[in-house]
């Protein structure tokens, strides 16, 4: 994540357009409130966004997703206690009105599409690599040749 924030910022990717439907951006515990990325998180999710829309609360006051500290992986009973835990995440997901989420952790992102389909959401939970890769511009001299040529 903030490799791609930095190469965005300093033109080192260049994106052909940008995501259109509304977005938001998960701040996950790990890459916020451990690694201090919040700023770049939200700054990267708004440079390929045309309308970017931040959760109410961000950054470190950003409510976890219930879904990190290993709790992702465990079923039964810990699912249901998961999702019950993520109501909070899934209500500040809707107030966004965002269509798309991005993402940048693995527990996140399988709870947050846990959590759409639960509480009924509509939303696409992707990683900033989909979108990246969907959009940038690949430079002519990068481009695969065919064998024929």
């Amino acid at each position: 994540m903030e490799l791609f924030h930095d190469y965005i910022r300093d033109g080192r990717i260049k994106l052909k357009e940008k995501v259109k439907e509304p977005t938001t951006v998960q701040d996950p515990c790990n890459v916020v409130r451990s690694g201090g990325l919040a700023e770049k998180n939200r700054q990267l999710a708004a440079y390929i966004s045309e309308d970017f829309r931040p959760m109410k609360h961000q950054g470190n006051t950003n409510y976890c997703c219930g879904g990190g500290g290993g709790a992702m992986p465990m079923g039964g009973e810990m699912k249901k206690d998961r999702l019950k835990c993520g109501a909070i995440k899934a209500e500040q997901i809707r107030e966004t009105g965002a269509k798309i989420v991005f993402v940048p952790c693995h527990n996140c992102i399988d709870q947050i599409r846990d959590l759409s389909k639960e509480y009924d959401l509509g939303i696409k939970a992707i990683h900033f690599k989909e979108a990246i890769s969907e959009h940038m511009v690949i430079p002519e001299e990068m481009i695969p040749k065919d064998d024929d040529e």
